[in-house]
């Protein structure tokens, strides 16, 4: 099934408890029309309830296992595998006029050694799945059972017996467990001594039957719980998405390093509007990709202000992609495929073919970043003399004035962008954006909001009584209490242990599938508290390192949360924890133009003030005082303002 829904004018849609009609759909809000009664409000307030129907059909689907999921369970050898199967798919599907489609797979059937109707279901299942459709589901059940279930349970009786008594032997375990399972289940077949000892350990696993009785008692009492150039005709027909090396340094927060950035984009074909961005200090990865559809499918803020563009969310028809891996990598494929997006590839060597994105980073270029410090120009013959020298943003500095900057993009008139009957008259993109959807009188959404959890980095993770730890990061929710201690039914790779969908740029929460009610849970981290605003995994990482390797702390989750609590403060001490502030700074800010805040400065005054305070320090003797007067005085001794001191 597509997991998506086309609002059409003149449907009957869902809204407020009752069923409307849509009289008309202008740009982000849908007029609604229910007998004399008329209301406009977003098109976002409908992507949960723009279809019942569709929504009882998503719903019966809920027990399904994520698409993401059966790829990641993949051991090494069945991916190699998998990756032949696709090959021989991609071969039987390209067109040969000369042979048909029957002699072809005649042919390579004969080359497999299968049978022509076997490798039929093949092509069949990999046209209406993916890559997805190839997996053995053999490959991905657990290992068959070698002991009765209800030996397991009697098993689980007899070890709770022991909460209150000195610790027994496993034989003693046993052999109680033995006598009552035959009282029981007289003509029940017994596990092996050996397989009865592997299953104790693991069903004792939490309960510390054979550690410290105190340990057993305490855990006893806790509670449970493109080829040619594509014309689009309205919005969502095309996505075209690209990276692109931009000409400016930036400053990496953690390691202090000058950097280069890739950034990747999402851009609608039919109005020029930007629906995602990844900015990143190296090379983007398939996850980068899936986080630009991610922002596609969610709704989005561009800029402040004025110039504030709301965006709401939609799936696109088709995304127009380069042969990088990135782009055509399993994980994009199979999100692709779930949400009934097509992959066009672009002409290899032939940037041309998308022309509307290099026209974008060509505009980036000359109205944004050419005004930036550290500008580089657009290859090393441009690039000034010391350029490392001059002033610097910092990584997401440099992305929250990219997004400010494409809130002004999307109000800017483009002479490319034009309607038919007013061809002297350019539009914006947020204009275009606007007449394109009530000249289509659709746009697509995503069934449920939840759906776009499968665009996330999938982790394999135990649940045991606390929770579960990914990286160092404890994570906890009520979603969890009657999984807590059991082995999942999940085989593969991760056998016995159940996947959680991570994002890598907010790690303040994971997410969790219920697998019996089909429902999402959203797990905290034990420190989110201490956070108002979105925080990458490496400043998770680096804080972590520093609390353990500058403040000596025993416990390094007693160390993150007295760090968060100083930075909340303000209480920062070293040049280290500074660095990292403002990254979190510029992550409220990003954060305040969401809610419609007042603006923040987005410049790199405290960086900058940051490393002034550094090359003092390591120029000569500590300064103390004003930090105005600090700085009169240093300079005053240092014209050149001390760039020595980092020849190192």
């Amino acid at each position: 099934m597509s997991e998506k829904v086309r609002l059409r004018v003149g449907d009957a849609v869902w809204w407020d408890g009752a069923s409307w009609d849509l009289e008309a759909l202008t740009g982000p809000s849908a007029r609604l029309r229910r007998g004399d009664q008329v209301c406009v409000v977003s098109i976002d307030s409908l992507h949960t309830a723009a279809s019942p129907d569709a929504q009882q059909s998503a719903s019966d689907e809920t027990g399904d296992v994520l698409t993401s999921v059966r790829l990641a369970s993949l051991t090494p050898r069945a991916r190699a595998r998998l990756e032949q199967d696709v090959a021989v798919m991609v071969e039987l599907m390209e067109p040969d006029p000369d042979v048909a489609l029957s002699d072809r797979l005649r042919v390579k059937a004969s080359e497999l050694g299968v049978s022509v109707r076997t490798l039929e279901r093949r092509l069949s299942r990999y046209e209406r799945e993916g890559p997805a459709g190839l997996i053995d589901s053999r490959m991905l059940q657990p290992g068959r059972r070698a002991v009765d279930p209800r030996w397991d349970e009697v098993c689980r009786q007899v070890l709770t017996e022991y909460t209150d008594a000195s610790n027994p032997t496993r034989g003693a375990v046993i052999a109680r467990t033995n006598q009552v399972f035959l009282e029981e289940v007289p003509d029940g077949v017994l596990p092996s001594e050996r397989t009865a000892r592997r299953r104790v350990n693991e069903l004792d696993k939490g309960r510390y039957t054979f550690g410290a009785a105190k340990q057993r008692r305490s855990v006893a009492q806790r509670p449970q719980g493109v080829f040619g150039r594509l014309q689009a005709d309205r919005p969502g027909e095309f996505l075209v998405m690209d990276s692109t090396r931009l000409d400016v340094f930036a400053m990496e927060p953690i390691t202090l390093r000058w950097v280069n950035l890739d950034l990747t984009v999402a851009m609608d074909l039919q109005n020029r509007r930007i629906t995602g961005l990844s900015l990143r200090p190296v090379a983007a990865r398939s996850s980068d990709v899936a986080g630009v559809l991610y922002q596609t499918m969610t709704p989005q803020r561009w800029g402040s202000g004025a110039s504030a563009d709301d965006q709401p969310p939609m799936v696109p028809d088709s995304i127009v992609v380069d042969h990088g891996k990135v782009y055509l990598s399993e994980h994009v494929a199979s999100i692709c495929r779930r949400f009934g997006i097509s992959i066009q590839p672009a002409i290899p060597g032939k940037p041309t073919d998308k022309p509307t994105v290099e026209r974008f980073f060509k505009t980036l270029r000359q109205q944004l970043l050419a005004r930036l410090p550290a500008y580089k120009g657009p290859d090393v013959f441009s690039r000034g003399k010391d350029v490392e020298g001059q002033a610097f943003l910092y990584v997401s500095e440099l992305e929250q004035i990219l997004r400010e900057w494409v809130g002004i993009y999307h109000h800017t008139p483009h002479a490319g962008l034009v309607d038919a009957r007013l061809p002297q008259v350019p539009l914006s993109p947020a204009e275009m954006f606007a007449r394109g959807v009530a000249q289509a009188g659709c746009h697509q959404l995503p069934v449920g909001e939840d759906l776009v959890r499968e665009l996330l980095q999938v982790e394999w993770r135990t649940i045991q009584h606390y929770g579960i730890e990914i990286r160092g990061k404890r994570y906890n929710g009520a979603g969890l209490n009657r999984y807590r201690g059991r082995r999942s039914s999940f085989g593969g790779a991760h056998g016995g242990k159940w996947p959680f969908m991570v994002d890598a740029d907010d790690v303040r929460w994971v997410y969790f599938k219920d697998p019996d009610e089909g429902v999402w849970h959203r797990l905290e981290w034990e420190h989110a508290t201490g956070l108002d605003a979105p925080f990458s995994e490496d400043a998770a990482a680096y804080t972590r390192r520093l609390s353990v390797e500058e403040k000596r702390f025993v416990d390094p989750s007693d160390a993150v949360a007295q760090l968060l609590s100083d930075w909340s403060k303000q209480q920062v001490t070293n040049r280290r924890d500074r660095n990292l502030a403002v990254r979190l700074s510029a992550q409220r800010a990003h954060r305040d133009l969401e809610e419609g805040e007042e603006p923040r400065d987005a410049a790199s005054d405290v960086g900058v003030i940051d490393l002034l305070q550094h090359r003092a320090r390591r120029a000569g003797p500590a300064l103390t005082g004003d930090p105005d007067d600090v700085f009169d005085a240093y300079y005053a001794e240092h014209p050149d303002g001390g760039l020595e001191v980092f020849d190192d």
